[in-house]
């Protein structure tokens, strides 16, 4: 990972893009200090998941089944006894 300067960015825009895109990750600095990250797209997308792998990974964490009575006994079907701001 390397460091560039927001000032050298603004005049080496091309080519620190070009450092990225082969690859490298940049870190942005504004007077010293760190306020940003350049990264390659394929860091930085998450992995695609299949209609049966989402539908397993909601099953497989799936709220208590009494939540929704124990909610219920909470709050009721109105919200007219709650205080205004």
């Amino acid at each position: 990972m390397s460091t560039v300067a927001s000032r050298d960015l603004r005049n080496h825009t091309a080519e620190v893009l070009r450092r990225v895109a082969a690859g490298d990750r940049v870190t942005i600095t504004v007077n010293g200090a760190p306020v940003a990250e350049l990264i390659p797209p394929s860091s930085s997308r998450r992995p695609s998941i299949s209609r049966e792998g989402l539908v397993l990974l909601i099953t497989r964490h799936r709220a208590d089944a009494g939540l929704r009575t124990d909610l219920d006994a909470l709050t009721g079907e109105t919200t007219d006894d709650l205080e205004a701001l």
